[in-house]
């Protein structure tokens, strides 16, 4: 338990239980911060509409293979402006709810979203997990996939085996083998999946997807199941199992969001080899390649890193500044406004708000005026903008300071803007912040 000081500015003046915001403000997919899809401003509606809408209005190859790119002011690694927890947090809703919520903003016809239901999985490249290649990476979207939240207590692999059980009309007492009886049908039909089907450990795959413990099989997929050469060398194949599981769901789309790409260009020794592998998987090998998009993180330090090998085998360019990229390249623009900003703030200073207290406003003691200059300041980056008002708390605890007025913070400003820009020097891309 934290101690309790005499006089304290947080609690005392401003009604806080505890300074809102943290020091690092770095999104951590196990543990993530408050989500605030209104930060992104018209990007979000962006972001649905290319990745999700658009290819949902295509009959057979709904395919997508683009780009989430963020405002590079000064900044060619372009941190900080959200674009993992987007990719993250928005597939996690996505997911419980199979696209619906989505698709009503959109103000898609009941029909057509009840036709049109979709998934969403998020990856990233982590060497301390394994995660060093494509295949690993997108394995492991597929079990951030099926450990999702599905409705109000269930989960995505679950509501998956229920419409299975249901469209299928399987008998319940015997469901497990039943679906496997189906599922197998339906890769024997593929002529383009070279997968062998009697392999032990795609047999335990198989059998823990058709199973009901989700538990077990994300431990199966992520631990000692599938360990980490045949998750290298055939890892695409449980994905491509995986597609067509969810297709047996009904499931018509889904999008993975791949991460920090610039790591497996850093980690990776087989680079052409690897990115051929990836275009024959995503790109030529049914069911994945007509109902599944592949959305990369970029910035331009990791374009360059990836851009010969990605040319060498015809891969669409993922390039945020040449036009027709524009319907599969969204670029995330940062804090545009001081609405935007402050209902960022007021997000995080709600929970933290003493119960008993009466702010004269949600962002209090933030002013509107504070909250612009700190906007401005960090060039509009919500990273930066989140870690300014963390240090304006701290400072004025330290130094007693009842009122937040420009008169204070303008004089803790003047060096904010330079840390948000980088020298260009660093070349180590293992570091996890994103």
């Amino acid at each position: 338990m934290a101690i309790k000081s005499k006089k304290s500015v947080l609690s005392d003046v401003f009604g806080l239980r505890e300074n809102p915001f943290r020091s690092s403000m770095v999104y951590k997919v196990d543990n993530p911060d408050p989500f605030v899809p209104e930060m992104y401003g018209e990007q979000y509606e962006e972001f649905h509409r290319k990745f999700f809408i658009l290819p949902l209005g295509k009959e057979n190859n709904k395919q997508v293979i683009g780009a989430l790119w963020s405002s590079h002011q000064g900044d060619d690694l372009g941190k900080g402006h959200g674009k993992s927890m987007l990719m993250g947090e928005e597939s996690r809703l996505i997911n419980k709810d199979f696209g619906r919520a989505m698709m009503e903003l959109a103000e898609v016809g009941e029909q057509d979203i009840e036709e049109n239901p979709v998934l969403s999985g998020y990856c990233t490249f982590d060497k301390s997990k394994g995660i060093q290649t494509f295949p690993a990476a997108l394995l492991d979207a597929v079990a951030f996939i099926l450990e999702s939240k599905y409705g109000d207590d269930g989960t995505v692999h679950a509501e998956l085996r229920r419409r299975i059980i249901a469209r299928h009309e399987l008998d319940e007492d015997c469901a497990s083998e039943e679906m496997k009886r189906a599922l197998l049908k339906e890769l024997r039909k593929n002529r383009s999946l070279n997968i062998q089907l009697t392999h032990a450990t795609l047999n335990g795959f198989i059998d823990r997807l058709c199973d009901h413990d989700t538990g077990d099989l994300v431990w199966f997929i992520r631990q000692e199941g599938i360990g980490p050469r045949i998750k290298a060398t055939q890892g695409f194949n449980f994905v491509h199992v995986f597609s067509t599981f969810v297709s047996l769901a009904g499931i018509v789309y889904v999008t993975y969001f791949i991460d920090q790409i610039e790591n497996f260009a850093s980690w990776t020794r087989k680079q052409d080899q690897e990115v051929k592998v990836l275009r024959e998987s995503i790109c030529q090998t049914s069911p994945t390649a007509e109902m599944s998009s592949f959305i990369f993180q970029m910035h331009i330090r990791a374009e360059a890193a990836i851009e010969n090998m990605w040319k060498s085998e015809h891969l669409p360019s993922l390039s945020f500044n040449k036009p027709m990229n524009a319907s599969r390249v969204v670029c995330l623009k940062g804090l545009g406004s001081t609405a935007e900003a402050a209902d960022l703030a007021a997000v995080y200073i709600a929970p933290a708000r003493k119960p008993d207290f009466k702010a004269p406003s949600p962002t209090f003691p933030f002013t509107d005026e504070v909250i612009e200059a700190v906007r401005s300041a960090v060039n509009g980056n919500p990273r930066t903008f989140l870690e300014t008002l963390f240090n304006v708390l701290n400072q004025a605890e330290l130094q007693g300071e009842k009122k937040l007025d420009l008169t204070f913070v303008q004089p803790l400003l003047d060096d904010v803007g330079e840390e948000v820009s980088d020298d260009g020097q660093d070349e180590d891309y293992s570091n996890p912040e994103r």
